[in-house]
């Protein structure tokens, strides 16, 4: 069977871990409301662009959501790394809790498996 890319790895998702309904204004152009539990995915790496904005008032609301226990982040974008011996490209993954490598999503080159290979030599 062909592989099909995907492109899940340039996303961050977040999940409201307060119990209740609640607003987080980081979110989104003006804001978002989350179901207790409900989560939101969001293009590219939401630290890094609210960390990076002029003013720091969202990333400050973020870092309290978190740090309160409103907010988890349960992904963020993935780590790509290019081999300097063989040009291939690999992605950090992690079985368990041990780090390896797995086949980019969006690679139509590789091989759609992403079979987690242990990186320790």
């Amino acid at each position: 069977m062909p592989y099909t890319p995907v492109t899940s790895g340039l996303y961050t998702t977040v999940e409201n871990t307060s119990g209740v309904d609640k607003v987080f204004g980081f979110l989104g152009l003006h804001g978002k409301r989350l179901a207790a539990n409900e989560t939101f995915t969001v293009p590219g790496d939401l630290v890094a662009t609210l960390g990076g904005q002029r003013g720091q008032r969202k990333f400050k609301a973020l870092e309290s959501a978190l740090t309160g226990g409103d907010l988890r982040i349960i992904s963020s974008p993935a780590v790509y790394l290019k081999s300097t011996t063989d040009d291939t490209t690999a992605e950090l993954a992690l079985h368990g809790r041990v780090l390896g490598t797995v086949d980019p999503g969006w690679d139509p080159a590789g091989t759609g498996t992403s079979d987690w290979v242990q990186n320790d030599d």
